[in-house]
């Protein structure tokens, strides 16, 4: 009994720890089990008439006169340092590390699936290109069957293909009119200001402005999305810049033909014909064409 009471003050303050309950790995518990460990081992270096823990021997520990009650103390500690704190320690760790790993496991997995998709919607892209090439060379071919005196020679051939690639640069592309153009401005900066109140951050590329500089005009920006995917969700959400006071005359618009831009100049003529002419009444471009919407219907649309 005596020697369980002695050998307690080695052990008092683990008792009141949670090491080996909770399945968790603390820097506190590895701290207490340290300390009490460095006790027992300071009380025996110093009955033993040792400086360092590390000069302890079999032969340095055959000392006739440290008492068997003593020895017996110290074993009885040390074993349960070993079974109540340093086992179940060292348990816990290697389950958090099993627990790490697997995490780890997973985000590779799902950075590996990430790639995997990244490349399936690149595929995507170039298979589409390649679908509007052939469509065009079966253009070129078709015509040449029709009139014996036209020939596919490899110059119509990187026509059609040139053409394709501008129209893939130019679905890519968005107009922003209305940004006042200030000395030294960072047009990437701008844009991106004006995409954060419609909640996108795309990667922009090519961001610019267009036109000759004169005083009194205000140029218009054009930059590039990495896909049209990317350009209509902007477009849908572009209607949100009229709702805010600071960017509510900023008009955002695809990059157009020269035949869409006088369509489109045409349908906005007939828009405010319409909307002054019948001010009762909603109008809207939707798909080519002005369309009528009555105020109490419920109509849920954003303009071209």
């Amino acid at each position: 009994m005596a020697v369980q009471y002695r050998a307690k003050r080695y052990l008092e303050e683990l008792g009141e720890t949670s090491i080996g309950t909770d399945n968790h790995f603390c820097e506190d518990n590895v701290k207490e089990v340290r300390s009490a460990t460095n006790m027992l081992m300071n009380d025996i270096c110093r009955v033993y008439g040792i400086n360092e823990a590390e000069n302890l021997t079999a032969k340095a520990l055959d000392k006739p006169s440290v008492v068997k009650a003593q020895m017996a103390e110290w074993l009885y500690s040390a074993l349960q340092l070993l079974d109540y704190a340093s086992l179940p320690l060292m348990s816990n760790a290697s389950s958090q590390l099993e627990r790490l790993r697997a995490d780890k496991i997973s985000d590779q997995e799902e950075i590996i699936q990430l790639q995997r998709d990244l490349v399936s919607k690149k595929n995507e892209e170039l298979g589409l290109v390649s679908k509007t090439v052939e469509a065009e060379l079966k253009t070129y071919s078709s015509a040449l069957q029709q009139s014996c005196s036209f020939a596919l020679s490899p110059r119509n051939i990187a026509a059609a293909v040139k053409t394709v690639s501008k129209e893939e640069d130019r679905s890519q592309e968005i107009f922003v009119f209305g940004v006042e153009e200030k000395q030294g401005e960072s047009v990437n900066s701008v844009v991106n200001q004006i995409l954060e109140q419609l909640e996108e951050k795309p990667q922009i590329k090519q961001c610019r402005r267009i036109g000759l500089k004169r005083t009194g005009a205000v140029r218009p920006i054009i930059f590039s999305v990495r896909s049209t995917d990317v350009v209509h969700q902007i477009l849908k959400k572009a209607k949100r810049l009229r709702t805010t006071d600071e960017y509510k005359t900023i008009y955002i618009s695809p990059n157009r033909t020269l035949e869409e831009r006088a369509i489109r100049k045409q349908l906005v003529s007939e828009l405010k014909v319409k909307r002054s002419g019948d001010p009762n009444s909603r109008y809207f471009i939707r798909k080519g064409e002005v369309v009528k919407v009555e105020n109490d219907e419920s109509f849920h649309s954003s303009e071209e």
